[in-house]
């Protein structure tokens, strides 16, 4: 069971935002939580995502921030018995995306594609089948993006979850979420969003 604010398994976020912005920031803290702060003062803390596997897939996966994680999840595996998770870490290099169907259901898995929206349409193509089919293997995939026209469409069309932040694009571009989909942003379950210019 996740934390109450987090999105419920299996989810398809999309973040997208300029450089600097938070979108990292925020897949961590949805990741970690505040288990490692609460770890370290042998308090039980609480990952916000409680998935079993993390698989990361992009071109910097050696930066800080992820080997921060792949530290954290090795902590939670290994750590004293009262604290410890069946959890683990993969981190892959954009050629190497699995195929989809090879994830078992029996597990939550969450699969980040970290900032890929300008690679080719062929790695494009790898990843859509974790936006429409991934739910079924037990997938969970956040795709970040700089901007949000940048994404492929058939990607935001299937996404359950949106995070924007500064820079993810213009007000026109923002504006035309909720004109390309208007059932796709609500005030609430049944009050679609009035947008006036």
């Amino acid at each position: 069971m996740n934390h109450p604010a987090s999105p419920a398994f299996p989810f398809r976020l999309l973040i997208c935002g300029g450089s600097d912005s938070g979108k990292t920031n925020m897949i961590l803290n949805l990741l970690l939580g505040n288990k490692i702060q609460r770890l370290f003062k042998e308090k039980k803390g609480e990952r916000y995502v409680k998935n079993d596997d993390l698989v990361l897939i992009g071109k910097h996966i050696h930066e800080p921030k992820w080997v921060l994680v792949k530290n954290c999840y090795e902590i939670f595996s290994k750590g004293p018995k009262t604290y410890r998770e069946n959890v683990t870490f993969r981190a892959l290099k954009v050629n190497a995306i699995p195929d989809v169907t090879k994830f078992s259901p029996d597990k939550n898995t969450v699969v980040v594609f970290e900032d890929l929206c300008a690679e080719s349409k062929k790695i494009q193509d790898r990843i859509v089948p974790y936006f429409i089919s991934g739910r079924h293997q037990g997938v969970s995939s956040i795709y970040v993006s700089q901007k949000y026209t940048q994404t492929p469409k058939i990607i935001r069309e299937n996404i359950s979850h949106l995070a924007l932040f500064r820079g993810s694009g213009s007000r026109e571009d923002i504006c035309r979420i909720a004109t390309d989909d208007p059932l796709a942003i609500r005030l609430g379950w049944d009050t679609p969003l009035e947008l006036d210019e």
